[in-house]
């Protein structure tokens, strides 16, 4: 673990540079390193504290959904607790909208039971869904792995998740996997995970066109 962290502080701190020189607002300081995250807090927690000494900026890590979310312990070190968010909505092949967004609704109790205990805003630092058939059963699985295309089962899963998120005022963010910035990516003939030119799209423009908080 001495190596790992020695290792892992000198290859980020040339970020934590950068962002200082850029004024980048927002530096995440790791993806989803689970065994690294629960097994070694302590060494999180003194890169966290070196990364202040260089980076005048607000700091977070991106935890993966589930086990290292709900267990990682050096949250109160950060100023934004991260989540990478691929929890499941519903086991059926065919939910109604209200099953949807009841699966969006316990996915928001398990992110209140981390922000409540460590009390520091959440950012979705990671979610999404492919525009293939019933992706609220495995959210994280690539839609190479399901040819079809259902373009409106991905916009149901966006329309509960913005149900379920609308109005808490511990969200600061949400960042959509995934929507790079060549916009000819996408498509009504696209089942991967992006929303532009699908129906998703529509449905994040009207929600960010709400007042949130």
């Amino acid at each position: 673990w001495e190596r790992f962290f020695a290792y892992y502080h000198r290859w980020i701190r040339h970020y934590a540079l950068l962002s200082e020189m850029y004024k980048i607002e927002i530096l995440c300081l790791g993806v989803e390193l689970g065994k690294t995250t629960i097994a070694g807090e302590d060494g999180w927690r003194d890169i966290i504290k070196k990364m202040r000494a260089l980076y005048s900026g607000k700091l977070t890590y991106a935890a993966n959904w589930g086990e290292e979310f709900e267990n990682l312990k050096f949250w109160d070190d950060l100023d934004f607790i991260g989540l990478n968010s691929y929890y499941p909505l519903s086991k059926s092949d065919a939910p109604t909208a209200e099953e949807l967004a009841a699966g969006a609704e316990e996915i928001v109790k398990k992110i209140e039971s981390v922000q409540k205990k460590y009390k520091r805003p959440v950012l979705l630092t990671e979610i999404g869904f492919t525009a293939t058939p019933a992706p609220w059963k495995q959210p994280h699985e690539p839609a190479e792995r399901r040819p079809d295309i259902n373009q409106e089962h991905q916009a149901m899963c966006y329309q509960a998740i913005y149900e379920s998120l609308y109005g808490k005022k511990w969200l600061k963010g949400i960042y959509w996997w995934k929507w790079p910035t060549y916009l000819e990516y996408g498509g009504e003939r696209d089942s991967d995970f992006t929303p532009n030119g699908k129906p998703a799209e529509q449905i994040v423009r009207e929600w960010y066109g709400k007042r949130w908080n």
